[in-house]
């Protein structure tokens, strides 16, 4: 492909596909930016993640507005690779890219704030917000639409139509790359229960890669072609209409569940690395509770004497570990729902929540050895869930909103983070 089909390719594309590409990164680039000025480059969304919706972007310019998108009009095979790029190479990518951060920053700062105001105000609303993106986001229930738009697209009328129609052919694109967002947004950023969440996109992943895989196997074993008007260019290219096909086959099959099978693998590592690093934390740092009727007697003296060498010891290491805290009425399992449900990591690196990786606010690993609590109250847990549930009760010109975090909420979510040390 010479310089010449490039120019050609560029000048062909639709507004419609241009316009929104240049769209997204341009708003992205604005969000990244104005995020990095606040808290620094490589931070809230760090230069991998930049990096990474770069790329998306990049492979569905390559994929819509390449000369590939002119061979697709003449190879079967071609049009597939189109179609894998749209389902499971630039959705991932633009996914791992953190565009909700870029793009909430993006907003103007008065607007931004007015939407927190009502969000803050509105817990009804919150509420019902809330309930229907965990409903919209289950991994179960956006494979669905995806395996739908994958079928029912390929079949031979609805494909045919495509062909013959350029509003058809943009509705049949623009169904696989919007399912595929939402299905890869689902698996990869769980709402809820982090190894839950791991589980159910090991699961989804997998039938979608069995799914598009029979569809694919079809293709190569089929007898006949099934895309008549997908023929007529082919023999240009020294291949039959059946071959063509067979190879798109082969391209969704083979590539096409090679891809998912790694996004499984990664998924399942992180499923485990999880319940390692959970297990962990409470086997070392969850507090012991000893009742009063067991702190009688020799078994209290001997836990009271290893207690004052431990703390001799210490004091003369010159280490000054505090005990872990134990919040009264918290449950450090439904904190870390609750943490990675109120989206706490995106601005926080918080050790054990999936996705909590944010570096627009200082990490929270460590906080139960801290003194005060944002430099301005001692670190008590009756603070620290005063801290989550109101922020600006402690500090007004905090930069941390406050996200209607219920005390309940707040309480659980403070028996959690006392468990980091």
């Amino acid at each position: 492909m010479n310089a010449a089909a490039w120019i050609d390719a560029l000048r062909d594309a639709e507004p419609g596909i241009v316009m929104p590409l240049v769209a997204a990164a341009l708003l992205y680039a604005w969000g990244v930016r104005a995020v990095w000025r606040r808290a620094g480059r490589g931070h809230g969304v760090s230069i991998r993640q930049a990096l990474l919706f770069a790329t998306g972007i990049a492979t569905l310019a390559l994929a819509l507005l390449s000369p590939l998108d002119t061979v697709s009009e003449e190879l079967f095979s071609a049009h597939m690779i189109q179609h894998m790029v749209l389902i499971c190479i630039a959705p991932p990518l633009l996914v791992l890219g953190a565009p909700m951060v870029a793009f909430s920053w993006a907003m103007p700062r008065a607007l931004r704030m007015r939407a927190h105001g009502w969000w803050q105000h509105a817990p009804s609303a919150r509420g019902a917000v809330s309930g229907a993106t965990a409903l919209l986001l289950s991994p179960w229930l956006v494979w669905i639409p995806h395996a739908i738009a994958i079928w029912a697209w390929h079949m031979p009328g609805p494909y045919q139509l495509a062909l013959r129609s350029e509003t058809m052919h943009a509705a049949e694109h623009g169904c696989f790359l919007g399912t595929a967002l939402l299905l890869w947004w689902a698996v990869l950023r769980p709402h809820g229960a982090r190894r839950e969440g791991y589980a159910a996109g090991i699961l989804v992943l997998l039938a979608t890669a069995m799914h598009t895989g029979a569809l694919g196997a079809l293709l190569v074993f089929a007898r006949a072609p099934w895309y008549p008007l997908q023929a007529a260019g082919v023999s240009a290219w020294g291949l039959t209409p059946l071959e063509d096909q067979q190879l798109a086959g082969l391209i969704m099959w083979i590539p096409g569940g090679f891809i998912y099978l790694i996004a499984s693998s990664w998924l399942f590592l992180g499923w485990i690395g999880d319940d390692d690093t959970r297990q962990r934390s409470r086997r070392v740092h969850r507090p012991t509770l000893v009742t009063p009727k067991a702190s009688a007697g020799a078994p209290a003296l001997r836990v009271m004497a290893i207690a004052a060498i431990a703390v001799a010891l210490g004091s003369a290491s010159g280490c000054r570990r505090r005990a872990a805290i134990a919040v009264p009425g918290g449950d450090p399992d439904r904190g870390a729902k609750e943490l990675a449900g109120f989206g706490c990591g995106s601005c926080h690196t918080i050790a054990g929540v999936q996705g909590a990786h944010g570096e627009v606010g200082p990490p929270l690993t460590g906080i139960g050895e801290r003194s005060m609590i944002a430099g301005e109250a001692p670190n008590t847990p009756e603070n620290l869930i005063r801290w989550i549930e109101n922020p600006q009760t402690i500090e007004p010109n905090t930069a941390m909103p406050n996200l209607g975090v219920g005390n309940q909420a707040a309480r659980d979510m403070a028996a959690y983070l006392y468990t980091l040390r």
